[in-house]
């Protein structure tokens, strides 16, 4: 060709392009020799493409089997408690008043209303919940695959980089933690709204991007987490060759828009919940961890070494956190890593795009402005990571086209799924419950206060209090001020019957947080096993006053005036126990037993026959329908219900002598001086007094 000829061919390029031609990225040979619509090439399913997507059910099949021991695990007493365990929110579907509510300082209605769908399925029942988690988990993997398909136009690079996401050791936090069905919700509504706007910069088709705003909405109203996507999309628009002009920034705004309303009602969530700190952590310190998280991140995704539940803080020091020195050195990584990233535009955009994934998707939680006691998380990661993953699957594909270094790819990629994949099923179980997890956490960083007290509510309700109470100690001895360790630190005393200790506790709860309901109703239960009825009375009236529907204070309540013969008192107390909860057993014994004394019987009889159908082997209440009956010498239903009482029960010495003395009455004097001797065997006071008489 003449060089005219050359320069006429150049020019009538610029031309094309001057006219808005989509410029077509230059890092890829496969681009330049002309791009094919990946939507178009995934449509028509190339013989050749089957393989790529037998390929992918392979890498979801690995990924579900790594995963597969969350099937197992159980609801822990961290945040699945507040989000599941003890939700009311959960019980039905209201959704205006899930939809305008916090919880545990966020705002994710979305992820409320699915907690509320599974609620209704499944119950308590922790396998319902780990395996919705699981397979969303799933789904994600699917749409990195896809997203990172558009973005590379290589199925190759695809598969790699959704098989490293779906076996990584740093998401089992997301996925083995019930609670954080919100991380693995809004990321599968982030990638949906991701993989929209690709499809929409490749067609221009208007349709793409409303969805896109949509379904973004979606994955912000399940966490607010969501809202680096608009930034990330800018970033995309720069990888993908699209120019950055006043059309292409007036079409993120409304994404922006949405991000901006979310973020503030997030801060203000966190605000309502005290989860913001306030302390001791300077901008000039969060810059250094902010460096420590990004880098330790970074180097964990590569080898997912010391992973954890809690990441703490260094340690306090006269009230202010002291850096150690080796923490700045990630301040100079921070810098080299950046001057590489700039460097490396020079010959590619890749790096930039892959490590800009990572920062724009991890910097909200990079503890800058601290919220939670944490300096990171493993669940942070998740979304974040793709752009690692995309980088890795890049590299990789890099050198299987090398001929000569096709089996370095097949070794790095074999080694790396095998070691991922043990890690990450022996990590699934280290979440199985609050004693495995703790216990975990504990023998990495023993100054993790939370650690001990959780595992100290963990064994607590096992009734392990021995065990507990060393915990709830050893969190007291770190922090002087944890109100919580002190709460149930007194309620192991109240099971131990040490109600002098208990009342110390309690008071020491109340002191550092005035609002603890329920330190009110336990100390009224100490003060009432200490005969002292007055203070019981008043703390029952303060925790009703605090909480009108604390069923327990009003039937609490109503014992003390039981005991102190108000039976008038002690019935609406028991009559409103049984309102706020219709199968409160022991209100309606002991509602049965005032309406006996007050020779109410027929009353009495519908309270003790309700309890028993609720409660068929509960011995008690057929002992106290007998004395009913013997009251009205109805001795052979009297000497049933003390027989059956005796039958559930059998060293009942009272009922044992109930039965005596029904006999007695009722003629059988034999049976009456056995049972007379067997109450007096057992050390039964009275029966010991009778025997000498009924046995002459």
């Amino acid at each position: 060709m003449k060089r005219g000829k050359v320069q006429k061919h150049n020019q009538a390029a610029v031309n094309k392009h001057s006219k808005g031609e989509q410029v077509i990225n230059p890092d890829s040979k496969h681009q330049q020799a002309g791009m094919k619509n990946p939507v178009s090439e995934l449509k028509s399913a190339k013989p050749e493409s089957w393989k790529y997507y037998g390929a992918l059910a392979l890498v979801v099949l690995i990924s579900f089997v790594v995963f597969s021991p969350v099937l197992h695990n159980s609801l822990l007493n961290w945040d699945d408690d507040i989000y599941i365990t003890n939700n009311p929110l959960i019980h039905s579907f209201h959704l205006k008043e899930i939809f305008s509510q916090y919880v545990s300082g966020n705002y994710h209605p979305v992820t409320v209303l699915a907690i509320a769908t599974q609620y209704h399925f499944f119950g308590l029942n922790p396998t319902g919940y780990h395996a919705v988690n699981l397979l969303l988990h799933l789904l994600n993997v699917i749409l990195v695959f896809y997203s990172v398909f558009l973005l590379s136009d290589k199925m190759g690079v695809a598969l790699i980089a959704s098989l490293l996401f779906g076996i990584h050791p740093l998401h089992v936090e997301s996925v083995a933690w019930a609670a954080e069905l919100k991380d693995l919700l809004y990321t599968f509504f982030f990638l949906i709204s991701y993989i929209f706007y690709l499809k929409y910069t490749k067609t221009s088709k208007t349709i793409f991007y409303i969805i896109a705003l949509l379904v973004f909405s979606v994955s912000l109203l399940s966490k607010a987490m969501a809202a680096s996507l608009p930034v990330l999309l800018l970033l995309t628009d720069y990888f993908k060759g699209r120019k950055i002009n006043i059309k292409i920034i007036l079409e993120k705004v409304p994404f922006f828009v949405l991000a901006l309303v979310f973020g503030i009602v997030a801060l203000l969530a966190q605000k309502s919940a005290g989860a913001v700190q306030d302390a001791v952590i300077s901008l000039p310190q969060g810059i250094v961890f902010a460096s420590y998280g990004f880098i330790t991140y970074l180097l964990k995704l590569v080898i997912p070494f010391q992973l954890s539940a809690f990441y703490p803080y260094p340690a306090l020091v006269s009230g202010s956190i002291v850096i150690p020195g080796q923490y700045y050195v990630y301040l100079l990584l921070i810098l080299i890593l950046t001057s590489y990233i700039i460097y490396s535009l020079r010959f590619s955009k890749k790096i930039f795009f892959g490590f800009g994934f990572f920062a724009v998707t991890v910097f909200l939680v990079l503890q800058l402005w601290p919220v939670g006691g944490t300096i990171m998380a493993d669940r942070y990661t998740y979304i974040p990571s793709i752009g690692i993953f995309y980088l890795a699957g890049e590299g990789l594909y890099l050198l299987w086209n090398k001929k000569k270094l096709k089996w370095i790819t097949v070794i790095l990629l074999s080694v790396f799924t095998i070691f991922y994949s043990v890690k990450t099923y022996a990590r699934c179980s280290v979440w199985n419950n609050d004693l495995t997890l703790w216990n975990d956490v504990i023998s990495q960083h023993k100054t993790v206060v939370m650690a001990y007290y959780k595992r100290g509510v963990y064994l607590f309700n096992e009734k392990k209090y021995d065990e507990a109470l060393a915990d709830f100690n050893k969190s007291i001895e770190m922090n002087k001020t944890f109100a919580a360790a002190f709460y149930f630190r007194g309620e192991i005393f109240i099971h131990k019957e040490k109600y002098d200790r208990a009342l110390d506790d309690f008071n020491k709860t109340l002191e550092l947080n005035p609002n603890t309901i329920s330190a009110y109703y336990n100390r009224g239960l100490a003060f009432m096993n200490e005969k002292m009825p007055d203070k019981a009375l008043q703390d029952f009236n303060k925790t009703i006053e605090l909480n009108k529907n604390y069923t327990s204070a009003y039937y609490s309540r109503g014992v003390v005036y039981m005991n102190e013969k108000n039976y008038e008192k002690a019935l609406e107390d028991f009559y409103k126990t049984n309102e706020l909860d219709k199968n409160y057993i022991e209100a309606y014994v002991n509602r049965g037993n005032i309406l006996r004394e007050i020779n109410r019987h027929e009353e009495a009889l519908k309270d003790y026959d309700k309890a028993i159908e609720l409660k068929p082997d509960f011995a008690i209440i057929y002992n106290n329908r007998g004395i009913l009956f013997y009251k009205e010498k109805r001795y052979e239903e009297a000497i049933a219900n003390y027989s059956k009482a005796i039958s559930l029960k059998t060293d009942y010495p009272q009922a044992i002598f109930n039965r005596g003395l029904a006999e007695f009455y009722s003629g059988k004097k034999d049976a009456a001086c056995l049972d007379m001797k067997q109450a007096a065997t057992l050390g039964y006071q009275p029966a010991i007094a009778a025997q000498t008489q009924i046995c002459k």
